[in-house]
């Protein structure tokens, strides 16, 4: 059932963008992108399916050449990389980094599978140098959506290891709000004041909350709002022109939908680690959890609860990259969605689980009445 809802979820979201984007006129890029990005999720689906995943996990080279990718990506951008729009990015517009967080995930399980689930010193040094590597380049966006997303996978090995991540991340977030720099000074000042500089810096998100107010609850209906109305609207902002087309009711249907996709695959981790597969585990868990940090992070900046990060809203947003990654990503959680226990199975051993702490439970009260009597006996 997972398998199913997680393809059948991300084929609705990927058409629908496709569709609304040829609403913002933003379809240069055709059908070949999508073509390739639905190829890529079959592809991926099929090669994570049957323990195929666990076992290129569980054999070291996956981690080092998930690292080798992601430091290469990386090391491209630094040299090649042209700024555009605040972002970096290869001649033609392409930008790799997206990929990067399909690497960081699969580096992190590989190093969990093959250390058995124990956090242990490489991990932390190889995934750091990845997140240092995307703040090098200015990419702030994609190193906070690595460290939250490092900060869930941590969760599922250890509640101590993931807390202590989500500590270190809002301390590096109060020091970085305290003292930004660059480009993050600018993105720190609208967040907290837009109307400060509001024909200039603060324009964009002050145009994007107008036209989320301008949707209401069921929106102007599709096609018929002033999406023009906001820069760059197509690719950051895209959500301001959701709301203002659909509502929030519209909008809450679509985030249901991720909801649905993220919550079938963190029910196959969950099958995945009672299978004793924790490499499928923290990875079916950690590309659930990049998905959501992704979708937060970009919702919360439109809304301006959180600074703008510049991240794609996941299959809707313009971004021939981003789409392949994210279906790719879609493709391996299906995969491996068929890899733990059927969930009627684990449905039955949490059962005999239960039944086995009761008849232990049982056993212990019946000795101890036994004792008593002996005792009572005795006296």
């Amino acid at each position: 059932m997972s398998r199913v809802v997680i393809s059948l979820g991300a084929v609705v979201l990927a058409l629908f963008g496709i569709a609304f984007q040829v609403r913002l006129a933003e379809a240069a890029q055709g059908l070949a992108l999508p073509t390739v990005g639905m190829v890529c999720a079959v592809a991926a689906a099929f090669a994570c399916a049957g323990g195929r995943a666990e076992r290129l996990l569980k054999s070291r080279r996956g981690a080092v050449i998930a690292w080798g990718a992601c430091a290469a990506v990386m090391m491209m951008l630094i040299v090649f990389g042209r700024r555009y729009r605040g972002g970096l990015y290869l001649p033609g517009l392409i930008n790799p980094s997206e990929f990067v967080k399909l690497g960081a995930v699969v580096f992190a399980a590989a190093r969990l599978a093959c250390d058995e689930a124990r956090p242990k010193p490489m991990l932390f040094i190889g995934y750091g140098s990845i997140v240092a590597l995307a703040a090098a380049v200015g990419d702030f966006g994609l190193a906070a959506q690595l460290a939250l997303t490092f900060a869930a996978i941590l969760f599922v090995v250890s509640w101590a290891w993931g807390l202590g991540a989500i500590v270190a991340i809002v301390a590096a977030f109060a020091l970085a709000a305290a003292f930004p720099v660059g480009h993050l000074a600018v993105r720190f000042a609208v967040w907290r004041d837009p109307l400060a500089d509001a024909t200039g810096a603060g324009w964009q998100t002050l145009q994007g909350l107008v036209a989320i107010v301008r949707g209401g609850a069921f929106g102007s209906g599709f096609g018929l709002g002033h999406a023009d109305y906001v820069p760059i609207v197509s690719s950051d902002f895209v959500y301001a022109a959701l709301a203002e087309d659909l509502g929030i009711v519209g909008c809450a249907v679509l985030l249901s939908i991720w909801a649905a996709v993220v919550a079938a695959a963190f029910l196959s981790a969950a099958r995945s680690l009672d299978a004793e597969r924790q490499g499928s585990a923290v990875l079916s868990c950690g590309l659930a959890a990049a998905i959501c940090v992704q979708m937060c992070l970009n919702v919360a900046g439109v809304l301006n609860a959180l600074p703008m990060t510049g991240i794609p809203l996941p299959l809707i947003s313009h971004g021939g990259t981003s789409l392949v990654a994210t279906l790719a990503m879609c493709g391996i959680l299906a995969g491996l969605a068929g890899t733990g226990k059927p969930e009627e199975e684990l449905v039955v051993t949490e059962k005999k689980k239960r039944s086995i702490r009761n008849n232990g439970n049982g056993n212990r009260r019946r000795d101890a009445v036994r004792r008593g009597t002996r005792n009572s006996v005795g006296a």
